[in-house]
């Protein structure tokens, strides 16, 4: 009896312990598969760089090439539909800038720009800004940004400055004038609104600016007159060698553009940084450099972690559409259990069912059956989700679905 009661002891003991080490070991598991899903989620890195991070190791950032707009709640949604635009902006900075974000814009990017505080549940701020210069000024933000091209930042001697571009410059002077207040000198202008660029892209802009002057089709704002008083330099940043070699090892036609000259005169290498963001139709292509240049010899050395055969004198085009081709896959194959169709410009809902008829069939299922019960539609950029019988009824050869709009079937 004792044997007996000693050997069920002995392995009831073993069998907590086993237990355990195999609770603990998933558990381990478990963190290190959350742990590599954060390191390698880092589609909102454009902060990160802004934000200049303490904890941040730049020679070690590898960015996602692609980011997908179903995260509604992502900020590169804001780039949905937007223009492109190359790399002008040296045109008219100083010779020594060290830092600039350039990002297209339009009023569609202030409508991406809503609906995205929208989703974030941030919107009341916006509104709240937006309706205090209806009321005092009838300013209309909304004609405002139309005449829009781009719109950015740089920084030069610690000072960060504004600006906004426009092939329209008169008509943004018009707009600025009915907001301006006095001053009095003449190198510069002010607005009463100094939360301008707040309505236009709040992430970005925090601080508030009132004063402005002009150079060519650029509006260059500060928050203090006196930062603006010589900023048209003749000493221009396209003639910097150190910044030609970056821009010719650049993409061209990107919506978003950031530059970030991080070294120190002390340095023997200057360390540029450098971050693009082109919006495609179904998500957002990232591309991410880290460039050590020379001071003294011509040479530039891209230490970026790319693949060796990604060979950088390849026709940007081409390496987009594999960029795109290979994300797009990945999402449509939807390895993680999903099967969506996007409709493309211009294309009917019957002519996108019969792809989605296509796709489904070649992944075994029998089209008739599912798509009834287990087919959906998703509109107004991911926040309806209609079922098949509705969907028929409001598209199909009645209404045009917009771009973007897809159709949605889990694997089951």
């Amino acid at each position: 009896m004792n044997k007996t009661l000693k050997n069920s002891t002995i392995a009831i003991i073993s069998l907590i312990a086993i237990t355990y080490w195999i609770y603990i070991g998933l558990q381990n598991n478990n963190n290190e598969i959350i742990n590599l899903s954060e390191e390698n989620d880092n589609s909102d890195i454009i902060f990160q760089l802004l934000q200049k991070e303490a904890s941040l190791v730049y020679d070690s950032i590898v960015s996602v090439d692609y980011i997908s707009y179903s995260d509604t709640t992502n900020f590169t949604n804001i780039l949905k539909n937007q223009n492109t635009h190359p790399i002008t902006i040296d045109e008219i900075l100083p010779y020594y800038t060290s830092e600039f974000l350039s990002i297209s814009y339009n009023n569609t990017t202030l409508n991406n720009y809503k609906k995205y505080l929208k989703n974030i549940r941030n919107f009341n701020q916006w509104d709240s800004i937006n309706n205090s210069l209806v009321t005092l000024y009838n300013f209309n933000i909304m004609e405002f940004s139309s005449y829009i091209n781009e719109i950015g930042y740089f920084k030069l001697d610690s000072v960060t400055y504004f600006y906004l571009k426009s092939e329209e410059p008169y008509n943004i002077q018009s707009l600025l004038n009915i907001i301006e207040d006095s001053i009095s000198n003449n190198y510069c202008k002010k607005v009463s609104a100094n939360h301008l660029f707040k309505l236009l892209l709040s992430e970005i802009f925090l601080q508030n600016v009132s004063y402005y002057t002009t150079n060519r089709e650029y509006f260059i704002f500060s928050s203090d007159s006196i930062h603006l008083k010589g900023i048209n330099s003749k000493e221009l940043l396209k003639n910097n060698p150190i910044f030609l070699q970056y821009k010719n090892k650049q993409f061209s036609n990107y919506s978003l553009y950031y530059f970030f000259d991080k070294s120190k005169e002390s340095d023997s290498l200057h360390h540029i940084i450098s971050y693009q963001l082109r919006g495609e139709q179904n998500g957002v292509i990232s591309n991410f450099k880290n460039f050590k240049i020379k001071r003294l010899i011509d040479t530039i050395f891209d230490t970026t972690k790319t693949d060796s055969s990604n060979n950088m004198t390849r026709n940007e085009e081409e390496i987009i559409k594999k960029i795109i081709e290979k994300t797009q896959k990945s999402l449509e194959d939807n390895s993680s259990g999903e099967i969506t169709y996007y409709i493309l410009k211009g294309e009917s809902f019957r002519s996108a069912s019969i792809k989605l008829k296509e796709k489904l069939e070649k992944t075994g299922y029998n089209y008739n059956k599912v798509k009834g019960n287990h087919v959906f539609f998703i509109i107004d950029d991911g926040l309806t989700k209609l079922s098949w019988s509705d969907a028929i009824n409001l598209y199909l050869d009645k209404k045009q679905p917009s771009e973007g709009d897809y159709f949605y079937m889990e694997k089951f």
